[in-house]
């Protein structure tokens, strides 16, 4: 479940499942989402996101120039675009279904995370 600083409770969203195993590791120390960055956006579990190098914050992967720490989120994150959120569900290692991510998770990316994320194919 991600964290903010606000004090209300947000309705459930999404439950989807993009793992395609139980063996996967998440980042020790979470991720904090740069709402400035972001945006009021709704971020969809398996959103692509990387650490800034300048603020230590975590956006939208775009790029990989300034950025490292290549990761998917495992939860839904609802961004208000104020509030920096906090999330501890970050995938550094795992195997994911392919078809269930967001389109978002470019080739660019996936070269970029693996061997570490494994994007399962269902044929």
């Amino acid at each position: 479940m991600p964290y903010s600083l606000k004090d209300e409770r947000t309705p459930f969203r999404g439950g989807k499942n993009i793992l395609a195993s139980i063996h996967m590791q998440y980042t020790e120390e979470g991720a904090t989402l740069d709402a400035s960055k972001i945006g009021a956006n709704y971020l969809p579990v398996g959103t692509p996101i990387a650490r800034n190098l300048t603020t230590g914050k975590y956006e939208v992967f775009s790029t990989a120039t300034g950025f490292d720490d290549f990761s998917l989120l495992n939860v839904d994150v609802d961004c208000d675009g104020t509030h920096d959120v906090f999330v501890g569900e970050v995938l550094i290692r795992a195997s994911v279904y392919d078809a269930k991510l967001p389109n978002t998770v470019t080739q660019a990316f996936k070269d970029l995370t693996k061997p570490l994320i494994r994007y399962v194919k269902n044929v």
